[in-house]
């Protein structure tokens, strides 16, 4: 697989799209706490999106939605393909810049922050409900030995473009984007 793929307006507007499909159903479900209305409550994003992203940067919303009940006004921000959580570099940079650091490749987010991306992911995601059901859903299994999200995109691109194979991985790890459940 080629490491140097770039994401174009392209690829970033399907990534759009799958998140306004998330939030529509999220907004539609209500919620969650006492079963208000969720309004539009989206918040500004400044993401960087290094030499993997530029396209990306043109995003500069994060999708939200805020309980209109009263007393409640619980937020909720639905699971994204663009951003993964609070991190300013947007999700696909952070995908492939641990991905590549991980084949000893060069990555345009400075390599101290890339380093703390590596430990996250070694450390912190590896314990998540998310990435232990990833390991287990996947044929043959991902050992914990093999690193996520590297092991993911060589296992998902048998039979795909790379634009899919990455596609597929961060939809794959869109739940580790939020806290919301549901």
């Amino acid at each position: 697989m080629s490491h140097d793929w770039i994401a174009d307006l392209n690829f970033f507007r399907s990534l759009d799209v799958q998140d306004a499909e998330a939030a529509a159903a999220m907004k539609a479900a209500g919620c969650p706490r006492c079963g208000g209305r969720l309004d539009r409550a989206d918040y500004p994003r400044k993401p960087r999106g290094g030499e993997v992203g530029v396209a990306g940067e043109l995003f500069g919303r994060r999708r939200s939605l805020c309980c209109a009940r009263e007393g409640c006004r619980r937020r909720q921000t639905p699971a994204s393909l663009v951003f993964l959580g609070r991190r300013v570099y947007l999700a696909i940079t952070v995908v492939v810049a641990t991905w590549r650091a991980a084949a000893a490749r060069a990555a345009s987010p400075p390599r101290r922050t890339v380093r703390r991306w590596l430990a996250w992911v070694a450390m912190e995601a590896q314990g998540t409900p998310c990435v232990t059901e990833l390991r287990a859903r996947m044929s043959p299994r991902l050992e914990p030995s093999e690193a996520i999200p590297g092991a993911l995109i060589v296992r998902l691109q048998v039979g795909r473009t790379v634009s899919a194979a990455l596609e597929a991985t961060l939809r794959l790890l869109s739940p580790l984007s939020t806290t919301a459940r549901g």
